[in-house]
């Protein structure tokens, strides 16, 4: 059994329908709690129109501020709105998940699929994983994505979200190399919504060439539909593949070490060169479309070291332990060095 969004909303102007998609699920007139950052969102509140909302501004992500906040709005609101971009989104699943209320998801970026995945961040998880509050599993009972708003984000933003929905290709191709080595359990339907999502922006590059409504609700369209991959296979396998386990590998290091990593569908994009050579597949032709669009395509375009990529290579195998990708049982440093300067990422 796997829940879906029941509504999904998305254009220019969707903000200004929150009241007529509340009353349609059922929650008008209900006390609700809008989460924001505290950098982006206060202008929108307004245009929510929720007469009976409280509004909490979230400065830092942490364990701690989830479960304190969960605790305090336990039996005062009666679902949650999480609006801004994937931190305050994954904060508001979270607390969804504690609470047992259901929540909205409007996005300000189309940088990620956790617009509409049923899961937190995998290093968010791991944190919450310390206090025993186990797997976040909470699909967002509606969606509503503003292309105006979106598009007013910087276009790295909508940039790494491509990169991210390339990724897609390749989590697909280990699952399937999962399928064969380990016997995991397999949809084909939920395997062809990701890779579609991949074929979406591979097929529409010279409309994303172009920063504009047009391309936002491209991008948009593709990550939705990996939330509902993720939703029908009852993980984020269809969606998060070796080319994932880099990325949180250089999120695991740059939390050890203090440096500030790039953007995780960057980093995913740059994985994602890596594992198709390592899969054989056309990872020429990968590189070559991120290229195109100014997507970065080495680590010192990331402002990564040479050091961190091999690192985050040998290490990215351990990431999670129970997903079993192209990596295998790792790469020693002569093969992650061999295949960064193959594929010219540093």
């Amino acid at each position: 059994m796997y829940e879906i969004p029941r509504v999904v909303v998305f254009g220019p102007n969707a903000i200004s329908k929150v009241p007529e998609i509340l009353s349609k699920i059922g929650l008008n007139g209900l006390r609700g709690l809008i989460l924001i950052g505290p950098h982006f969102g206060k202008h929108l509140i307004d245009k929510i129109e929720c007469r009976i909302c409280d509004v909490e501004e979230i400065s830092e992500i942490s364990p701690e501020g989830i479960i304190e906040l969960s605790n305090k709005y336990a039996h005062i609101v009666d679902y949650i709105i999480a609006l801004g971009g994937g931190r305050i989104i994954d904060f508001g699943k979270a607390m969804a998940h504690i609470m047992n209320a259901p929540y909205v998801s409007i996005p300000t970026i189309a940088s990620h699929d956790g617009i509409a995945s049923p899961y937190v961040s995998h290093i968010l998880q791991l944190d919450l994983n310390k206090y025993g509050l186990g797997k976040v599993q909470r699909t967002p009972i509606a969606i509503i994505a503003d292309t105006s708003i979106i598009l007013e984000a910087p276009r790295r933003y909508l940039l790494a979200g491509v990169g991210e929905l390339i990724g897609k290709l390749i989590a697909v191709k280990d699952w399937e190399l999962a399928v064969r080595v380990k016997g995991e359990e397999f949809s084909e339907y939920a395997a062809a919504l990701a890779r579609d999502s991949a074929l979406i922006v591979l097929r529409n590059r010279d409309r994303l060439k172009i920063h504009g409504e047009e391309s936002v609700r491209i991008v948009v369209k593709a990550l939705l539909g990996c939330g509902v991959a993720m939703a029908i296979a009852g993980s984020s396998r269809p969606c998060s593949g070796s080319e994932h386990l880099f990325s949180h590998a250089i999120d695991l290091l740059a939390r050890e070490r203090g440096f500030r990593p790039a953007l995780h569908g960057e980093q995913v994009a740059l994985g994602a060169i890596m594992m198709a050579y390592l899969h054989g597949m056309r990872w020429r032709r990968i590189r070559s479309f991120l290229q195109s669009l100014n997507i970065p395509v080495t680590a010192k375009d990331l402002g990564l070291d040479r050091e961190i990529i091999i690192e985050a290579l040998t290490m990215a195998h351990n990431v999670r332990p129970d997903r079993f990708t192209i990596l295998g049982a790792g790469l020693s440093r002569k093969a992650a060095e061999n295949l960064i300067e193959i594929t010219g990422i540093a």
